[in-house]
């Protein structure tokens, strides 16, 4: 005969008993169901999003066969998934991979850790609110002979380009300083819409815009010409935009402190997340490759920075349905909404990464942003502060010029996700756990940790390659130009071009800045003023069961 079940109140006071064991006071608003929880790192990784931006790179770069990219990228990130899976469970706290790296190996590793990956979550959200635009451009048309993204703003200030992704960044900033129940409900509502509409869009096409047979997945469409005539370069090069689609399934961790049986809830939004993502990737992708009348177009719009899922889809769905849109615009409105959705969920982790590490006074400032406010129990302070420091890269360098340091912000995260899993297995081979949580990877963990760090190597190795054939050889190609590219491409502070800048690669740049500004920041004034936590008094092990 089982037991009473515990009401909501019951289990949040549980949870917030753990969270004591751990040190931390718990101030968040508990709401979260594993739905919401689910949701919103369903939302970070955003797979209509990531499509719409990246798929150019792909057939561009790898031909169809790029699609293979797709499984292989969810079965490598599945790994880190499962020790992040296992982590939430034991740590469902804000600030996932840093506080799990910092709990688990040693205070300076868990700061550079959340450090990186903190600047990366900015960076990401200035990239995914330029989409924003880039979805309306495509809605919009141009404004006469004018295209609408050039055209004036309202104010008569800027252009429309930067006023949309701003703007969108206003908006986001508000619902995320305002509480975390419109937060989910907005995710909610936005992942319903992307996993039918993409499933109906993929369903549509397989049946209805069938222009090539499944042999079609096997072609490289002549990308190896490219690279020397050897595929393993343009595939390793198609690979990105799979690579820049799944991340941020940590998320559903780090809103831990957020959610009602944090503990179990937590590590099933960490693996749901990765493989519902994968399930309607597979099928979304596999119905537009197919859909393509032109292979040969679609690679060439897409090696020029075109948007050729967009294109294919409004030019195969061309049926209409009301005040004449036809089916393949509404699939803008569609991604529309995803890419909001995605630029909300985002900012939602990077401003808990914030809170998380400004809680434990390791950023500047960090007694403003550690704050939680009173009337809505959410860390507003954060939030606005993220939304400033996201639209700084707008206003600097252009909504383009941010767009073009997400590609080094990606590598930034897989950098992140690898320092953490370094430090989980140095926690490992140290006996962790000593107790199992709800979700343990029991005697396959270790086993599990060095295969992620072995994914996550060969990945970071991908991301630091530039265009260099005398260094790299066949990998070295102009293929680099797109992801890895020089950073006097897009270093331009407030349309000014500075002559004579080494065209040095971007993600070693953006690496060697944050890594040099971290290092002086954190010998100044984080070593030394506070004590380490060691991994067998943090692990709230007592409070698991």
């Amino acid at each position: 005969m089982s037991g009473p079940i515990a009401t909501n109140a019951e289990i949040a006071e549980r949870d917030d008993a753990h969270l004591r064991s751990l040190g931390i006071k718990p101030e968040l608003r508990r709401t979260l169901g594993f739905l919401s929880n689910f949701a919103i790192a369903f939302s970070f990784i955003s797979v209509s999003t990531g499509s719409f931006g990246n798929f150019g790179v792909g057939i561009g770069l790898g031909g169809p066969a790029f699609f293979w990219s797709w499984p292989i990228v969810i079965a490598g990130q599945t790994l880190v998934a499962l020790v992040f899976a296992e982590l939430a469970s034991h740590f469902p706290v804000a600030g996932s991979i840093y506080q799990w790296s910092k709990r688990l190996s040693n205070r300076t590793l868990g700061w550079f850790t959340g450090w990186f990956y903190f600047w990366a979550q900015v960076v990401t959200v200035t990239a995914v609110a330029v989409i924003v635009a880039f979805v309306i451009d495509g809605i919009h048309g141009p404004v006469g002979e004018t295209p609408f993204l050039d055209s004036p703003d309202p104010t008569g200030l800027t252009t429309m380009f930067t006023f949309v992704s701003l703007a969108t960044l206003v908006a986001t900033t508000m619902i995320n300083a305002f509480g975390v129940r419109l937060l989910s409900i907005l995710n909610n509502i936005g992942v319903g819409t992307e996993i039918l509409g993409m499933f109906v869009f993929a369903l549509i096409l397989l049946f209805f815009a069938n222009h090539q047979s499944p042999s079609i997945l096997f072609d490289t469409g002549g990308s190896e010409a490219a690279t020397g005539g050897n595929y393993l370069p343009a595939f390793a090069l198609g690979m990105f935009m799979s690579l820049f689609i799944v991340y941020g399934f940590d998320t559903a961790g780090t809103f831990g402190e957020e959610t009602l049986d944090a503990g179990r809830q937590a590590p099933r939004g960490v693996l749901s997340s990765i493989w519902i993502s994968g399930a309607v990737g597979v099928i979304f992708l596999l119905g537009v490759i197919l859909a393509i009348p032109s292979i040969p177009d679609a690679m060439a719009e897409g090696q020029a920075g075109g948007f050729p899922i967009a294109t294919t889809i409004i030019g195969v769905l061309t049926s209409d349905l009301v005040a004449g849109i036809t089916v393949g615009e509404l699939y803008l409105f569609v991604i529309l909404a995803s890419v909001f959705v995605c630029t909300l969920a985002i900012q939602g982790a990077a401003t808990r990464m914030m809170f998380s590490m400004s809680r434990d006074r390791h950023l500047p400032l960090g007694a403003i942003w550690g704050q939680v406010n009173r009337s809505f129990k959410t860390p507003a302070n954060a939030a606005i502060a993220v939304g400033v420091l996201a639209a700084l890269p707008i206003l600097v360098v252009g909504p383009l010029g941010g767009f073009y340091m997400s590609i080094a912000a990606t590598g930034l995260i897989y950098l992140s996700y690898f320092l953490c899993n370094l430090g989980v297995l140095q926690a490992r081979r140290h006996g962790w756990p000593h107790k199992p949580a709800w979700f343990n990877l029991g005697r396959w963990g270790m086993l599990v940790n060095v295969l992620a760090l072995i994914w996550g190597g060969t990945m970071l190795v991908n991301f630091s390659l530039w265009q260099d054939t005398g260094l790299f050889g066949d990998f070295g190609g102009d293929g680099r130009g797109f992801t890895n590219p020089g950073f006097g491409i897009f270093f331009t502070p407030f349309g000014q071009t500075i002559e004579n800048l080494p065209n040095w690669p971007m993600f070693e740049v953006i690496v060697a800045t944050i890594l040099i500004t971290g290092a002086l920041y954190y010998a100044l004034e984080v070593r030394g003023r506070a004590h380490d936590v060691e991994s067998d008094a943090a692990t709230g092990e007592s409070m698991i069961g």
